[in-house]
């Protein structure tokens, strides 16, 4: 059952959170560029003349049901980006933590070239590997949402309630619609609650005013598309993309 409320969570009970130096400068910035509608995202390999990112403007308005446009459109290993792991979940972890136990691009570039985009000429369909049969759950702080010319909504988490000189972040995606389900109700629930919190929390095109706490559940995928150095999220004019392509994709709790 998908959970996304307005109740009380462990993130909430957080408080203000900063590591190093609290960047208040560096993040007005950025958002006064995602006002102007400047920020620029890294493309996915595969789509690399396709602007990956549209203003979520367009998609705040709530669906009662799915429809054809909601559908995951992506080509790259479709069937692991639109369903679960059956492992049992973890105990609830931080961004940091979590990312400090998990290899590194090189190391999985190395070790797994059917998890390479670049690789797979007309798609892969590879099914999820060992270490991506995890489900884990963190606490953190969303920044900013993209969404995607897949269908899928990039969310970009940071272990510190602000910008800060030491702040580290993930991406997590709330999947477009399994092809073979499209009428799923736990995927259909999700992305109208998930668009509901872009329409009430205040945000300039995506991205937070104050970054919103959060918990976030889902399984983990490594995404060959966004290995280093085509780390997932905006680069400019502030760069608050995750240093690994390990995701939380697909999302399945996303508690605020």
């Amino acid at each position: 059952m998908v959970a996304f409320s307005g109740c009380v969570t462990p993130a909430l009970e957080m408080g203000r959170l900063v590591k190093g130096i609290a960047l208040p400068d560096r993040w007005n910035e950025f958002l006064a560029s995602a006002e102007r509608g400047e920020i620029e995202e890294v493309a996915d390999e595969p789509d690399e003349n396709v602007t990956a990112v549209d203003s979520v403007g367009y998609q705040l308005g709530l669906v009662s049901a799915a429809t054809g446009s909601e559908v995951f459109k992506g080509k790259f290993r479709p069937e692991a980006k639109t369903s679960y792991s059956t492992a049992p979940k973890e105990p609830v972890t931080v961004v940091d933590s979590l990312l400090n136990g998990l290899p590194t691009d090189a190391q999985m570039t190395a070790q797994h070239h059917e998890l390479i985009a670049k690789d797979s000429k007309h798609g892969s369909h590879a099914a999820r590997i060992n270490q991506e049969q995890r489900n884990v759950t963190v606490i953190a702080w969303l920044y900013w949402v993209g969404s995607q010319s897949d269908n899928d909504y990039h969310c970009i988490l940071g272990d510190t309630s602000e910008l800060s000189s030491q702040t580290v972040f993930m991406n997590a995606e709330v999947s477009g619609l399994p092809t073979a389900k499209s009428k799923q109700q736990a995927f259909v629930k999700l992305r109208e609650n998930f668009r509901q919190l872009i329409a009430t929390a205040p945000n300039k095109k995506g991205a937070f005013v104050t970054p919103v706490p959060v918990r976030v559940t889902g399984s983990l995928l490594w995404d060959g598309e966004h290995r280093n150095p085509n780390n997932v999220g905006p680069k400019k004019p502030v760069d608050i993309r995750p240093k690994k392509a390990w995701e939380i994709h697909p999302i399945h709790d996303f508690v605020h």
